[in-house]
């Protein structure tokens, strides 16, 4: 009777170690998460991979998802299927996560435990809206939630993994292993903020610019503009215009420079595609770039966890490195490469980002 109940004990994690813990091969030194790992996310990896800006060589990546995602990861193994070039396959999770239930201990937590404690880092990439409930506040209209399920497993992830305002009792994760490294873009970004304490601006247009971005918003300037309100313009429907924009920020502080050697006073060009943004920080955070007006905050660090960070601009967007087909920004407008878009300087400093990262990463 006492060896049937330490086995039922034991099943949850043996389960999860048997889709996860696979002993490494020889050839490979660590372990690195990758939430929503698509075609497209795994792609940008085998691409920074394969131009030198990420060596992955010896890693092991782990594409994780929640089984309630939208998302149809298929799609992502029949890639892996033909993929030589990286060390990648896909984790699952299957307990019940409520919105409700996020920022404490839940039905995945154990899970969450497991693979931190058998990881060295964790990837968040860009996507849709977040659930304004998940920062307790009412949703504007112009926010649209296309898969829930997404938000409420990184939400969780990451509360789980540094804490948060929402119960200052809770003991994050990373006391463990205060140098994890875990890195936010875009939506990672917004997702390590509302996933701490934080809140966001659901709409920059309306509420910062007092504007409708389908009416065109003509009297902003480039570096007002965070996507391309041509594109949301109905009359603009049947165009192929590109949904990003670039524009300009400003580094605050020493952080960027520290990390990839930038000058501090540089106003690199980014390439931007949101609406919202972070308005209150989450626990933990301070501010590293803002747009040039200041009024949209660009990118943030951990100020006790050195490899914690997140952009909400977008230097993994495939066009950078291997330039594929030309954009379109106008309706009347030249369609061009990527990096026709932007000066070296700016293109030096999206490599030299990476470069930043990769170096960090080795180091774990």
């Amino acid at each position: 009777m006492k060896f049937k109940l330490l086995l039922l004990l034991l099943l949850p994690v043996t389960l999860l170690q048997a889709q996860l813990l696979k002993p490494l091969p020889d050839n490979l030194n660590k372990r690195i998460l990758i939430a929503h790992p698509t075609v497209g996310n795994i792609e940008i990896l085998s691409i920074l991979s394969n131009k030198g800006l990420l060596n992955l060589d010896s890693i092991q990546l782990i594409g994780l998802y929640h089984s309630g995602e939208q998302y149809d990861y298929t799609k992502s193994q029949a890639v892996l299927d033909t993929l030589t070039s990286l060390n990648i396959y896909l984790v699952e999770l299957k307990d019940s996560l409520y919105a409700n239930q996020l920022y404490q201990q839940n039905e995945v937590s154990d899970e969450f435990n497991e693979l931190f404690a058998n990881s060295d880092a964790i990837f968040f990439f860009g996507g849709p809206d977040i659930p304004a409930e998940l920062y307790n506040e009412v949703q504007n209209p112009l926010t649209k939630v296309y898969d829930p399920y997404r938000h409420y497993f990184e939400a969780s992830f990451i509360f789980h993994l540094l804490g948060g305002s929402q119960d200052k009792s809770y003991e994050a994760l990373l006391k463990q292993k205060p140098n994890y490294l875990i890195h936010g873009i875009c939506l990672g970004m917004q997702s390590m903020n509302i996933a701490t304490g934080g809140s966001l601006i659901q709409d920059i247009p309306s509420e910062i610019y007092n504007g409708v971005e389908s009416e065109g918003l003509a009297k902003l300037s480039q570096n007002e503009i965070h996507r391309n309100y041509y594109r949301q313009m109905p009359e603009n429907d049947e165009l192929e215009l590109t949904g990003f924009h670039f524009h300009q920020i400003n580094f605050k502080g020493a952080f960027f420079s520290k990390l990839t050697g930038i000058n501090k006073k540089d106003s690199p060009l980014v390439n931007s595609y949101h609406h919202q943004a972070i308005e209150k920080l989450g626990k933990g955070f301070k501010v590293s770039a803002l747009s040039t007006d200041g009024k949209i905050i660009e990118a943030i660090y951990h100020k006790k966890y050195p490899n914690v960070f997140g952009i909400q601009f977008h230097p993994e967007r495939s066009g950078f490195y291997k330039p594929k087909d030309k954009v379109q920004f106008t309706p009347q407008g030249e369609a061009k490469f990527f990096p026709e878009w932007i000066d070296d300087e700016s293109m030096d400093f999206h490599k030299a980002y990476w470069r930043a990262i990769n170096e960090r990463l080795q180091e774990l």
